[in-house]
């Protein structure tokens, strides 16, 4: 089976398998068009509402949810009835469940917090790094494929657990201008204490420059499915701390055939179905295990709710980025997997193998096993699943309470060990033609001497 066995958008056979080498035209042609999501127009029009955003505040905020969102607000703060109302109408079964989860989250963002270290690295030579948080950060929780409430609970819950004093959640708005009741109800039980509604773009540009009623904030973070000018918005904000990877969700899995298809259709399409513009990869030694997987999950796709069908079917079909791929074997599969650099890595493998998937690795977030299925990752684990996407992995981390604080460097030296370092000073600091550096070591040898 190849990629013509897909050959009309209405996805009317099942999902193909590619070989490789064979088929390593369409491989590539896939990996591409996760590449092609940012032009030169997108990139001016952004830079224009931040323009308009620094210039005009507020007002430039509203026109912006107007035009782009076709949303008329009176106002871009929440009002705090709004957030109690949406408080009081959690169930109790969502009230327990968000409990649970801001617990875990918690849990591990303080097992993984940085702390304070000095050492004396030589006698009379002590260094570190001190940990503090960031004063005020923004965090933006899309909506645009649905709520992601557990966006908001990690989020909000690695900025307390870093100790920022004010958290500010900044969301799109419903049709009638309201924010998202269990969004709102999870941040604010996460800790958070401001929310906006309005343009991602332009809430973006306000808390970079400040506006009549939102802060200007030292940290935005956000996922990077959160929509492409969002993203370079995020991305292009000067002065403040990011981390973001532009594009829509993505996950691969790394599997040899001791794993079970049915378990791997099920992630693959967990992922899959966040919307059309997702990428999904399984990347396998074994051509028929890749031919179970497809089976199972076109099994998937057409039992699936009508509107995630269509997500599936558009992924999975023929100009989707979803792919099933038999690799030569696993250490090629590795490397495939390695290029792809997803949001999501889930390895199910024989123990033997194991350790070099491990090693060849390149994903924002590493799931290991058969009971480890990305849907425990993304609500229950409490590992961050705010996660680069679209490749950025190979250069990016995700968002956990360690990004929230700002580190400061520590250096300390005593008389003798300056002695010994003073003619380093010295002669680097004249070749650099800075001779008041040079003096400033000089003259304390001099004075102590």
């Amino acid at each position: 089976m190849n990629e013509n066995s897909l050959n009309t958008p209405e996805f009317s056979s099942s999902v193909p398998v590619l070989v490789c080498p064979r088929d390593q035209a369409s491989v590539a042609e896939r990996m591409a068009r996760r590449e092609a999501l940012v032009d030169a127009a997108l990139i001016g029009s952004v830079s224009d509402l931040f323009s308009r955003v620094k210039q005009t505040g507020d007002a430039a905020v509203l026109a912006a949810t107007r035009k782009h969102d076709g949303v008329g607000l009176g106002a871009l703060r929440v009002p705090e009835a709004g957030i109690q109302a949406a408080l009081a109408a959690l169930s109790p079964e969502l009230r327990n469940a968000i409990k649970v989860a801001r617990a875990r989250i918690e849990w591990v963002n303080r097992e993984l917090m940085p702390r304070d270290a000095v050492r004396e690295m030589e006698p009379g030579v002590r260094v570190g790094e001190l940990f503090r948080p960031l004063d005020s950060v923004a965090l933006w929780i899309p909506c645009r494929k649905g709520p992601l409430l557990s966006t908001a609970l990690m989020l909000v819950t690695a900025a307390r657990v870093a100790g920022v004093p004010r958290i500010v959640v900044l969301m799109p708005p419903r049709a009638d201008g309201t924010a998202d009741p269990g969004t709102l109800a999870a941040a604010r039980l996460a800790g958070a204490h401001d929310f906006f509604v309005g343009n991602g773009v332009s809430l973006l540009a306000a808390v970079t420059h400040g506006t009549e009623s939102m802060p200007r904030v030292a940290g935005v973070f956000g996922p990077g499915p959160g929509g492409i000018a969002v993203a370079m918005a995020m991305a292009g904000m000067f002065g403040l701390k990011t981390v973001v990877g532009i594009g829509p969700t993505d996950c691969a899995v790394l599997a040899d055939d001791s794993a079970d298809p049915r378990l791997v259709a099920w992630d693959l399409a967990s992922e899959a179905e966040h919307g059309p513009d997702s990428a999904a990869l399984l990347a396998t030694p074994s051509e028929a295990f890749a031919l179970a997987v497809s089976t199972e999950l076109t099994r998937i796709i057409e039992s699936a709710e009508p509107s995630r069908r269509e997500n599936l079917r558009q992924v999975f079909g023929p100009t989707g980025r979803g792919m099933l791929v038999a690799c030569p074997d696993f250490e090629a599969a590795c490397e495939l997997a390695a290029r792809f650099a997803p949001e999501h890595l889930s390895v199910v493998c024989e123990p033997e193998l194991r350790t070099s998937a491990i090693s060849s690795a390149v994903a924002g977030e590493l799931l290991l096993g058969s009971y480890t299925p990305f849907a425990a990752a993304n609500y229950a684990i409490g590992i961050t699943a705010v996660l680069p996407t679209n490749g950025a992995a190979r250069s990016l981390s995700g968002v956990t309470a360690r990004d929230m604080l700002r580190t400061t460097t520590l250096g300390e030296l005593d008389q003798v060990a300056l002695a010994s370092l003073a003619p380093t000073i010295g002669a680097l600091a004249r070749y650099e033609g800075l001779q008041c550096h040079a003096a400033a070591a000089e003259a304390r040898r001099a004075a102590f001497a």
